[in-house]
């Protein structure tokens, strides 16, 4: 198994993704870091349950 690919197993450290993440600039880790929120946020979204609809020809108040 490549260095990059183990699991340090007493610290579940993913040592490839930290050596991607260093290998890549500051810039390109913002962006990263702003993809994988946007992408929660819609997961989030879209995972949400939906709130009753209401017919206004049956509102007895």
């Amino acid at each position: 198994m490549s260095e990059e690919k183990r699991i340090d197993k007493q610290s579940d450290v993913d040592r490839g993704l930290v050596a991607m993440f260093l290998r890549m600039s500051p810039e390109e880790r913002l962006q990263a870091n702003d993809n994988a929120f946007r992408t929660i946020l819609e997961l989030r979204d879209q995972n949400r349950a939906p709130e009753p609809q209401r017919c206004a020809h049956n509102n007895h108040a």
